[in-house]
């Protein structure tokens, strides 16, 4: 919303000038406001019928992602590595928003670097568009089993959570966004750029005696819209999941529990509640 009162995107066509007027009228009268959706309680990794081995913040997690992880190498034709750091695209190939124009620039040569790292992209073209489709096969097949693309499908969209280490992304925008929330739900970090609502659900991830008081964040962020942003974002995840295993599942399982207390299904209700009885004259709904 700020971004659209702040006038950015002006040189594309996401949003028109009367929508983005009226919005501005809105806002003035103090009659806006924003509802950050939550999961639904079904896709936790503790009930999610297409894993391995379920899995809660109270369990040995790194364990059972470990699990996950290679039965998702198997199924998808990742070389099978327990200890592979994986990043994980679980949205559709959209050049308009989602940035995929940038994992295509990079993905190769960020493999190649990082010698410990695998990517896998779970997702459809937008409308008939197969072209990206089509490139990430390519890369795919050029990588020996180190970059993966598969259609989306739920099961294997599922799994790839489980198995992930960081949930990843390139928006050019984003209203809302999911990935990061079940990216952390499912005990992974979660990297995307720095607008919309991954601009208010992702903070840096600091761990304590790094500059920190205490731990906190749960991912990492970029500003540019250009692929070394997107490099630089994904190079402190992985710098973050080549820590020991102590630390990473300290962090990972406080990421789990903040997760599921902030983004809670009731107080979303609550929230949208809370809206109609105002717009009701401050009355009970009932």
């Amino acid at each position: 919303m700020y971004e659209i009162l702040e006038d950015y995107f002006l040189d594309r066509s996401i949003v028109s000038a009367a929508v983005r007027q009226e919005i501005k009228a809105k806002y003035n009268h103090g009659a806006t406001l924003a509802i950050l959706n939550a999961p639904s309680r079904l896709m936790y990794p503790e009930v999610c019928p297409f894993l391995v081995k379920n899995y809660g913040p109270d369990d040995d997690v790194l364990a059972a992602k470990k699990e996950n992880l290679v039965a998702f190498q198997k199924k998808t034709g990742l070389l099978v590595n327990p200890e592979a750091i994986l990043f994980y695209w679980p949205s559709r190939l959209d050049p308009a928003q989602k940035g995929v124009e940038l994992l295509e620039d990079i993905a190769m040569r960020f493999v190649i670097e990082n010698g410990d790292v695998q990517i896998a992209i779970v997702g459809d073209g937008v409308g008939r568009d197969r072209k990206h489709e089509e490139t990430l096969g390519r890369i795919a097949v050029a990588s020996g089993g180190k970059i993966v693309y598969h259609h989306f499908e739920e099961s294997l969209s599922m799994l790839g959570y489980a198995a992930a280490s960081d949930v990843f992304g390139a928006s050019l925008y984003e209203p809302c966004g999911q990935i990061d929330q079940i990216g952390n739900l499912f005990g992974a970090t979660a990297t995307n750029r720095d607008t919309g609502g991954y601009h208010d659900k992702i903070k840096e991830l600091n761990i304590q005696g790094n500059g920190a008081d205490h731990p906190e964040g749960n991912g990492f962020l970029f500003r540019d819209y250009d692929s070394g942003g997107l490099w630089y974002a994904l190079t402190k995840s992985v710098q973050f999941h080549r820590h020991d295993a102590a630390l990473r599942e300290s962090q990972i399982k406080r990421i789990m529990n903040e997760t599921r207390h902030l983004y809670d299904l009731s107080k979303m209700i609550d929230e949208y509640v809370a809206v109609y009885e105002r717009l009701n004259g401050n009355q009970p709904l009932s």
